[in-house]
């Protein structure tokens, strides 16, 4: 993902859309913008303000960017209070979702027996995703049945 990727995912669906995000940045729109696509001597956003805009939807893209540019992995920390055997259902068949499509990609990339660059970066997305929803329903597991 590039860094306005990042920041559209974040924003998606923040009710107001780009403005409302904007004005709880202090920015109008055109300041916004050429923040966002650096127009006009504007430097790109500081990580402050991509804070801001993360917590905003509660949205881990930001994380994510910076986590794969690092060569890390950002999982989800589950909320013990919310979680139950149905939550733990839910995540386990989430991971099964997650797997068949890694599954897909993989099959699909193999089929003309080369795996090129455009497979490569669609397969370790695919990876990076089944790993944090791995790691995130082994974490609700400890958390529902571990000894504290």
């Amino acid at each position: 993902m590039n860094k306005k990727e990042m920041v559209n995912q974040t924003i998606a669906g923040f009710p107001g859309g780009k403005e409302a995000v904007a004005a709880v940045l202090g920015l109008s729109i055109d300041g916004f913008n050429n923040r966002l696509y650096e127009k006009k001597g504007q430097a790109f956003f500081s990580v402050d303000e991509l804070e801001a805009m993360a917590s905003l939807n509660n949205t881990p893209y930001v994380a994510e960017y910076f986590a794969e540019k690092s060569g890390y992995l950002v999982v989800a920390v589950p909320e013990v209070a919310e979680l139950d055997s149905v939550e733990l259902f839910d995540l386990q068949v989430k991971l099964n979702g997650v797997k068949g499509m890694l599954d897909k990609v993989l099959s699909e990339s193999l089929a003309d027996g080369v795996i090129d660059r455009t497979e490569r970066q669609a397969i370790e997305k695919m990876k990076r995703h089944y790993l944090a929803v791995f790691t995130t329903s082994m974490n609700a597991i400890d958390a529902v049945y571990g000894e504290g």
